[in-house]
């Protein structure tokens, strides 16, 4: 038997036929083989529509309410980690030996040497965000609702001016006392990636998550996290264009996770070191250290906030509704494919012929396009979430591991405590990703035998 026609069901299990559905009022119904299935009238068509119904919708696992910091939460515990990283990148550039009998410093930095104007500069710009949201919910407090676009904008618009004017004056201080590179090496690298990642919008800038912080239309249900909503739709042009606003809102986030970790890198990091006098000497490797750790801490905490694991669930309930083809060599195959119709649900192990190729179709159900390799990835990525959450749980345990490794080795005070506070700090990243991984893994294990018990029951001739 050609493995176009083993179907594997679907989740519920309540048919043996091989059908498949289109969306909107008229439904088609086709046989593996594309030719129509003849009703014995309409009570049999209502009966076949509805059986294929239930074998073509994948079922979805529930997952328990997992908690999330909220967007105040979490732009509050970010600015306390910067700030803090910062300190410790001052401590390993300017630290002294003010224990020794005859030192001549009192204190554990050299303090007359940091520029107060860069550390102006760094925390504007650490603080921007943390400030915009809480006016914004000031705002959304106090503010009615006729009011509240207006009010937004005019705040925005007045803390840009603020935060600019700040920034500016910093940098004219600076460039009285520093060379014109030093001020293009802080500026330029954060300004280019910004305007090529971002232009000339001024939002993200701010509100770098990029999500809608409060409910404009329901005052009662305030700041609620930007997880977008699936819906179990039978119509295939729904269900493509869901997966295309997905596609684009996960690379939105991932943009504007990567662009704020490293700014805040280079920014706490590696600003210090560039304003740092030339007759000064320190521990280049530990600087270094110092940023690569950060930053690794950085990403893993802003990819953790970015994709909870609501929001993966919402990217996994699509792609079991979008399915994949993989592209078949055999010859044989393109006697019985039919051609494929972007209106149709195709079923599992369905053959069809698109653009002169030769595809098989994986999933529950199938409406992705052949060839695309859009579709393709996106079913890669989110048929098993749970792989996202073991590459990330990966890295910020060998980050934790290779911390603790270097805190046995260390012997120079000043790195055992930069190394100390960084590794308190990335424990709480380490327990949410954990957590939200075995959660995850657990859920959709029980989904994965649900779904092969469903198969089983529904065509017991698969092995």
């Amino acid at each position: 038997m050609p493995g176009g026609r083993r179907n594997g069901a679907s989740r519920n299990g309540q048919t043996k036929s091989h059908t498949s559905f289109s969306g909107g009022t008229n439904t088609t119904v086709r046989s593996n083989s594309g030719e129509r299935i003849a009703g014995c009238g309409a009570d049999d068509k209502k009966s076949e529509d509805l059986c294929g119904i239930k074998t073509l919708v994948p079922k979805h696992a529930p997952l328990p309410i997992i908690p999330v910091d909220g967007h105040l939460t979490f732009e509050a515990l970010s600015l306390a980690v910067s700030l803090v990283a910062a300190s410790l990148q001052m401590l390993n550039l300017y630290r002294t030996v003010w224990w020794l009998p005859h030192s001549y410093n009192n204190y554990s930095m050299n303090f007359y040497l940091i520029d107060p104007y860069l550390i102006i500069f760094i925390v504007t710009m650490m603080a921007r965000q943390f400030i915009y949201l809480l006016l914004h919910r000031l705002i959304d407090m106090s503010s009615p609702v006729r009011w509240l676009p207006t009010a937004q904008k005019v705040m925005r618009i007045i803390l840009l001016i603020i935060v600019m004017s700040v920034l500016c004056w910093c940098l004219y201080h600076m460039a009285e006392r520093h060379s014109s590179m030093k001020i293009f090496y802080l500026c330029y690298p954060s300004l280019a990636v910004y305007f090529v990642m971002f232009g000339m919008s001024a939002a993200p800038f701010f509100n770098i998550s990029g999500t809608p912080i409060c409910n404009k239309d329901d005052k009662k249900i305030r700041y609620p996290l930007d997880e977008p909503f699936h819906n179990c739709s039978l119509n295939a042009s729904a269900i493509r264009a869901e997966v295309s606003t997905l596609r684009s809102d996960f690379n939105r986030r991932l943009k504007r996770a990567l662009f704020t970790s490293s700014s805040s890198a280079y920014i706490c990091g590696i600003a210090p070191i560039i304003f740092v006098p030339q007759y000064l000497h320190f521990n280049v490797s530990c600087v270094v250290q110092h940023v690569i750790m950060f930053w690794i801490g950085k990403i893993s905490a802003h990819f953790c906030q970015a994709y909870p694991v609501r929001y993966c669930d919402v990217l996994h309930c699509a792609a079991l509704h979008l399915g994949r083809w993989v592209k078949i060599g055999n010859r044989n195959n393109q006697t019985y494919a039919q051609t494929w119709n972007d209106s149709v649900l195709w079923p599992h192990g369905s053959v069809v012929r698109h653009n002169k190729e030769t595809y098989r179709s994986e999933g529950a159900c199938t409406v992705a396009e052949p060839g695309n390799s859009n579709h393709y990835r996106f079913y890669a990525l989110f048929s098993n979430p749970t792989m996202l959450l073991l590459s990330l749980l990966g890295l910020q345990l060998l980050l934790v591991v290779t911390q603790l490794f270097i805190l046995l080795y260390t012997t120079d005070w000043y790195q055992v405590l930069s190394t100390t506070l960084l590794l308190l700090i990335n424990y709480y990243p380490l327990f949410k990703i954990a957590r939200d991984y075995l959660i995850c893994w657990h859920a959709y294990y029980v989904e994965q035998i649900i779904q092969e018990k469903s198969q089983m029951c529904s065509n017991p001739g698969i092995q």
